[in-house]
């Protein structure tokens, strides 16, 4: 590799590089101190960044997808979640940035939400319930956030909360069942293993990575809950990940205002169903896409290659009857939606070549369409369509192989493939992106390894009130850049951010 632990951030926003480094800049961003500042700056920012919305399935290993409960990709890749999701997000956060916190779920609701322990300004050390997924946590009788044996012991913290309570107490009035909040005499308390999971980029020369803050287009996003073959459709977000927060709440009021500058460029109208947002404005999940010309890069790009010739951007066999076999790794920090490959092959009749990937470190195969075997130029790829047709797909990878192949007969050979364009697309939850806010963005590049003559070079891509900006930083050798970057809008909404854009060169 090229490079090894790359990553980008911007200081003015939380680091999606780990669920702790998250939560310890809310804090840091909150100017929370204390463990309760703490706890409830984390129910304000996990609000913020994370969406109400389907849950994701990944790939088991054991010839299926399923129930995807890993914290980071969750909130960094996916972006949304049920209830559980957003409980299993939390508790890895706090607990790994220091608070002591821990999973509830109260079998009367059939629901999830989190306890945080910690010293309330009454002096009093215990539990504290919140719940930023339903968008409520109560105050006992002293004014503290109130634990769920408070809450079972009087349910009128619940049913009649004082005046002035600090939260609008559920996203959605008729759905928030607040009649039976109260109902947490017989919680389950979950003592949930740490992960300490962290991302990172490892790329080679000629690959470029671009965050877009736009959906994914829905043919090629991952998603939830597609039906078995004969079975009719569930109508569960068969077409990508969104939030059901709408900006306008039932109760008529603005909900979430505090949030709505940074939701407001990137909330767009969704698919009524369930019931939910009728079509409304919400926030969705991000695309992404790893781009890659690999044969630019000659013999140094592939993992493994046999009988195989570089030269002048091509690939040829090393002979005539020499089976030539040429591997490509690739491994990205967030889920695979799609792969398109475009190509072109030249050569002569009776040559052949041919494209598969491999998802266990080339212990097994699925070879990629082709119109035909023979030379020829096109577009192949995989994605959704192979995900719903019950076909080995790439949909919610994070690492694949790459295998190009070819062989010919002939005795004067002319087979090569002349151009290789490998896009990856991926998911991802562009709240946790290094957004730029208004004012002072102190920006950062870094890796532990950077091959000698390479550069990473990252690229902030927005546009203040229109005008298209860009803000660029570069790394030459391992360690960190960093530089300012003043961005002079008085809200949120006067920027929008476009891309973001790593690159090693």
């Amino acid at each position: 590799m090229t490079t090894e632990n790359a990553w980008l951030g911007n200081e003015a926003w939380p680091n999606n590089r780990s669920c702790a480094q998250f939560a310890k800049d809310v804090f840091r961003l909150a100017g929370a101190e204390t463990d309760k500042q703490k706890a409830l700056a984390f129910y304000d920012g996990l609000t913020r960044c994370l969406l109400r919305g389907a849950n994701p399935l990944l790939p088991d290993g054991a010839g299926g997808y399923s129930n995807c409960f890993d914290p980071l990709p969750v909130l960094t890749s996916w972006g949304s979640g049920e209830c559980t999701y957003w409980g299993w997000v939390a508790t890895e956060c706090l607990n790994g940035a220091g608070l002591k916190a821990r999973r509830v779920v109260v079998h009367n609701n059939g629901h999830t939400y989190y306890e945080v322990w910690y010293r309330g300004d009454d002096g009093v050390e215990q539990w504290h319930a919140f719940d930023p997924f339903g968008g409520w946590y109560f105050l006992n009788e002293r004014g503290e956030v109130a634990s769920c044996a408070e809450l079972a012991a009087n349910p009128m913290l619940v049913q009649d909360p004082l005046p002035g309570h600090p939260v609008p107490l559920g996203h959605h009035p008729e759905r928030a069942n607040q009649a039976h909040r109260h109902r947490t005499e017989d919680q389950v308390f979950i003592d949930q293993p740490r992960r300490d999971e962290s991302l990172d980029w490892r790329l080679q020369r000629g690959m470029e990575v671009v965050f877009n803050f736009i959906p994914q287009t829905p043919s090629e996003a991952l998603f939830t809950n597609y039906p078995a073959p004969g079975e009719p459709s569930t109508g569960k977000n068969l077409d990508g990940s969104h939030c059901d927060i709408a900006e306008l709440s039932r109760l008529g009021f603005r909900q979430c205002a505090q949030h709505i500058p940074y939701w407001k460029n990137y909330m767009l109208p969704t698919a009524s169903r369930q019931g939910l947002n009728e079509g409304r404005p919400v926030r969705w999940h991000g695309s992404g896409a790893l781009r890659w010309k690999p044969l630019l890069q000659g013999a140094a790009a592939p993992c493994e290659a046999r009988c195989a010739v570089f030269e002048r951007g091509c690939l040829r066999p090393s002979g005539r009857h020499e089976f030539c076999e040429v591997w490509y790794h690739f491994r990205l920090p967030f889920l695979v939606s799609n792969l398109t490959i475009d190509y072109d092959v030249g050569g002569g009749g009776g040559d052949y070549w041919g494209l598969c990937l491999s998802a266990d470190d080339r212990r097994s195969l699925w070879p990629l369409p082709l119109k035909s075997h023979a030379p020829h130029f096109g577009l192949t790829g995989n994605g959704q369509a192979q995900w719903k047709a019950r076909q080995s797909s790439v949909q919610g990878l994070r690492e694949f192989w790459l295998r190009l192949d070819m062989i010919t007969h002939a005795a004067q050979p002319t087979l090569a493939v002349q151009a290789l364009s490998v896009t990856v697309g991926f998911q991802h939850n562009m709240f946790v992106q290094p957004m730029l806010a208004p004012g002072r963005n102190p920006l950062w590049l870094e890796a532990s390894a950077l091959e000698p003559g390479a550069a990473l070079d990252a690229e902030w891509i927005y546009q203040l009130r229109g005008e298209e900006r860009r803000e660029n930083l570069t790394l030459t050798q391992p360690g960190r850049a960093t530089r300012i970057a003043d961005v002079p809008a008085s809200s949120p909404t006067e920027i929008l951010m476009t891309g973001v854009r790593l690159a090693c060169r």
